[in-house]
């Protein structure tokens, strides 16, 4: 088990398939390792970047375990505290606008992943273990 090289297999998995995961997945998390890293002074650049990084890595251990199951949206449950924190930082402290336009990008794509894993879980509870697109 390699904690840090599981996510880059998965990711290498998914790409090796094409299509639209694998672009959906580089825009969900490669702006918010970017970010993360040109904002990591700033608490939303180290909590994004943090929490992108214990998201990988426990995606990586999920796929690693059971490969394109519907269970991955477990591993974005740290979004769930992240996001309403993110929302507040927002709206009650100002901010650059570079920040700001990157902290509003990781909300909405956050958001929209969020609301797909909920779909995922339920169909995974119902009987639908892997995605179509992984099959």
């Amino acid at each position: 088990m390699n904690l840090l090289l599981d996510p880059f297999k998965m990711i290498r998995d998914i790409r090796a398939l094409g299509g639209f995961i694998g672009i959906w997945g580089g825009l969900l998390n490669i702006p918010q390792v970017i970010g993360g890293l040109l904002f990591i002074r700033t608490p939303e650049g180290l909590v994004i970047l943090l929490t992108v990084m214990v998201v990988l890595i426990a995606a990586g251990q999920i796929h690693k375990h059971m490969k394109f199951s519907r269970l991955i949206g477990l591993c974005h449950i740290p979004w769930l505290l992240m996001l309403p924190w993110l929302v507040i930082r927002m709206v009650s402290y100002e901010h650059s606008m570079a920040l700001t336009i990157w902290l509003a990008f990781v909300v909405v794509t956050v958001g929209i992943s969020l609301v797909f894993d909920v779909f995922d879980i339920f169909r995974f509870s119902k009987g639908d273990k892997t995605f179509a697109w992984a099959k």
